[in-house]
């Protein structure tokens, strides 16, 4: 508790931080994905849908209740609190003594990464989504501590991980060997951090048998496909190579060039801190930092290295644990840095300038959110408007070769930041959150149908209404909507 007091005025800039972003998201009041169901239907499903039993729980305790409610604003500051607890853990866990203002900036990027964004712009998800990082790091406050004890809350916290949010597997495997990567620096045993790692892997073995035990008692989970199903144990090896190749790539290709290029500078930076750092021989002090990079970067998938499914590519909620790998390797670099002024001062110039570029991006986003609701509102009013006239019951069949334009201004804010594409739901996908959108706009309860024009024969149809926006043709008693 001396610790938290003697902090307090930092730990209050983390939580400003993250509320001024969680806000930001917030008021746009964007109904994300899952939130259109349970905004209009109040179910949870967590349990049921994604064995995420925890996630189950903690919205029946934060509701009240079983059926679920949008709780409007007070849901990101709840997210706030949770990842600002998080974020001071990580910096007292990887720097022991009086952390700088710079460490806890830097740690905010652990929920505001660009990765981490979908996350918390689910209204309903957000607080449990962020337990399961918080559940990832509170062991590691016990890392010093017996062996028992570490290895029973590692147990604990990596089960509750898992039915939280199970795409944060990769944390307590980036911490771990950033610790034991601090200990080797630091001339430790490297018998002792063998063991130590063991004990920490072993922990996170028996924790995920658990949770793969627990998932077998859901008969539901199977209908999800490969996006829960583990490869064969002859085709691991291929598949870890591949993913790890994905993954790299993927976050590459999401990054602008300005993130990139200076994460490279602060790899570079890390790298030459670890040699003036290193209490043992220069070279092994090189290997061990070249280790804990290549090895962090990777594993920092978490369990979706053995996932035949390649779920980075489906969404960025999936692949934030290279975020969270880039925010520890900077503290690091922080507890680290010797007492050289000008190295020093470069050094957190450069992590100041990386955070201020990618802690604006949440705001970006957020604005970005709120462009693409208005085109999606105007359009489906306009829509609605051509198709009252036709639609005579709910059971009308309609058909449209796509649903609606996205936002010009989100199409040129992704000119410069390539992930938003990934980020911000398109207007023109025929999914159901949109045909749900659509309806409570509208209030035309329809189900839109996609087809294909090129297939179309528009000589048998009836042009029954032409505009800037659609063609609209009938054919005996459908409606088939063609987009211009």
């Amino acid at each position: 508790m001396g610790l938290i007091k003697q902090n307090r005025y930092k730990i209050g800039i983390v939580f400003a931080i993250y509320s001024f972003a969680l806000l930001a998201i917030g008021l746009v009041n964007f109904p994300y994905l899952d939130d259109v169901g349970r905004q209009l239907w109040g179910y949870s499903k967590f349990a049921e849908g994604y064995s995420r039993w925890g996630s189950e729980i903690l919205a029946w305790i934060y509701q009240g209740s079983r059926h679920l409610t949008d709780t409007g604003l007070l849901s990101p500051l709840v997210t706030a609190v949770i990842l600002t607890a998080a974020s001071v853990i990580v910096v007292f866990v990887i720097n022991k003594k009086q952390p700088p203002v710079s460490a806890f900036v830097v740690s905010t990027l652990l929920g505001l990464n660009p990765w981490f964004l979908q996350n918390i712009s689910f209204r309903f998800d957000s607080p449990y989504m962020a337990f399961s990082v918080l559940f990832s790091v509170i062991p590691f406050l016990w890392w010093s501590s017996k062996t028992a004890h570490f290895f029973l809350l590692s147990c604990v916290g990596i089960f509750l991980m898992c039915n939280t949010y199970q795409a944060s597997t990769g944390i307590y495997i980036v911490l771990v060997l950033a610790l034991s990567f601090k200990e080797l620096l630091a001339n430790g045993s490297l018998v002792a951090v063998i063991k130590k790692t063991g004990l920490a892997a072993s922990a996170y073995i028996c924790a995920m048998i658990v949770y793969l035990l627990e998932t077998k008692l859901n008969p539901d989970i199977a209908s999800r496909g490969g996006n829960v199903a583990i490869a064969a144990l002859k085709d691991i090896p291929a598949v870890f190579i591949s993913n790890s190749q994905m993954y790299l790539q993927r976050i590459a290709e999401q990054s602008t060039r300005i993130w990139l290029l200076l994460f490279v500078l602060i790899v570079l930076l890390f790298c030459i801190v670890s040699i003036l750092a290193a209490s043992t021989n220069k070279w092994k002090g090189l290997l061990y930092a070249f280790l804990y990079l290549v090895l962090g970067a990777i594993l920092s998938y978490g369990v979706f290295l053995i996932f035949p499914e390649k779920l980075a590519l489906a969404a960025p909620r999936y692949a934030y644990g290279f975020s969270v790998f880039a925010v520890i390797t900077c503290l690091l670099v922080l507890s680290l840095l010797p007492n050289i002024f000008s190295l020093a001062f470069s050094a957190k110039g450069l992590l100041y300038l990386f955070s201020f570029y990618l802690l604006s991006f949440p705001f970006v986003y957020a604005a970005s959110l709120a462009y693409q609701r208005d085109s999606f509102e105007r359009q489906s009013m306009l829509l609605a408007d051509d198709l009252k006239n036709f639609v005579s019951s709910k059971e009308q069949q309609v058909y449209a070769t796509t649903l609606f334009k996205d936002s010009p201004i989100v199409e040129n804010t992704a000119r410069n930041y390539p992930i938003l594409k990934d980020l911000v739901p398109a207007n023109s996908a025929l999914f159901w959150p949109n045909q749900v959108l659509f309806k409570t706009y509208s209030g035309i309860d329809i189900d839109i149908q996609p087809f294909n024009s090129a297939e179309f024969d528009k000589s048998r149809s009836t042009l029954k209404s032409t505009d800037y926006y659609y063609d609209i043709y009938q054919k005996e008693k459908a409606l088939y909507i063609i987009a211009k």
